[in-house]
């Protein structure tokens, strides 16, 4: 028996939008080639000027500097986790495969409950509705463009950048002081060596894990049936 599924409020309503085509008017488009605001000239400006400037930049005012590499040595994490890592592969190197069981694995095919089926009814005919309808019906438009000036905010940040491109370029570089910049090798905390040592506790542990005291488990799957109210529920659907 075929089952008659109502159509959603807001596709009822999406549709019903669409068949009132008949009350569009017929407008012509009227494209027009938009000047740059204000703020784009300004934009444009200040870009200049900071590349003229960096052009007529006199190299000789430079001083020279000597840069010194300096090799840092790994901290005590860095090598910790090395060495785990090095562990953790050779053990994975020096694994017995044969101590595996063997398992199959049953797959299954779920299908979908009341909800899902009525969701993809109603996306079904929406879509339907939608590559059904017809374009002859709409009436055409015309779209006028408008060239929006800048307003007070979007001028006084133009300025804004202005000055501060402007003192960018009158700063003193001789006001400037050199410094250097001294590493220090940081020991670690008394927290970091008790957390490196619980690490350190945890990994023999692991590593003296007899597995003998593992007891052997079956995973049974079990296909949950609807309940009565389910069932009573769907024919009252169907009906």
């Amino acid at each position: 028996m075929a089952t008659t599924t109502p159509v959603a409020p807001e596709h009822v309503k999406l549709m019903g939008d669409i068949s009132k085509g008949a009350d569009l008017k017929h407008v012509q488009p009227v494209e027009k080639n938009p000047l740059p605001s204000q703020q784009d000239v300004v934009q444009e400006k200040a870009h200049q000027e900071f590349l003229e400037g960096v052009n007529k930049f006199d190299s000789s005012k430079l001083n020279h500097a000597e840069t010194q590499e300096k090799v840092v040595l790994p901290d005590t994490s860095t090598i910790v986790k090395e060495k785990t890592e090095n562990e953790l592969r050779e053990r994975i190197g020096s694994f017995n495969k044969s101590e595996l069981s063997h398992t199959e694995t049953v797959e299954k095919v779920v299908l979908p409950n009341q909800e899902d089926v009525q969701t993809e009814k109603q996306h079904q005919q929406f879509l339907d509705g939608v590559s059904t309808f017809d374009p002859s019906t709409l009436q055409q438009t015309e779209t006028k463009e408008r060239i929006i000036l800048p307003d007070t905010t979007m001028l006084a940040e133009a300025k804004h950048e202005q000055e501060h491109c402007d003192h960018i370029k009158k700063f003193n570089r001789r006001s400037l002081k050199r410094t250097e910049s001294i590493e220090k090798n940081i020991l670690p905390d008394a927290q970091i060596i008790q957390q490196e040592k619980q690490e350190a506790e945890m990994r023999n542990s692991i590593e003296g894990f007899s597995r003998n005291s593992l007891k052997k488990a079956n995973m049974v799957e079990k296909n949950v049936l609807p309940s009565k109210a389910e069932i009573e529920k769907e024919k009252n659907a169907k009906a």
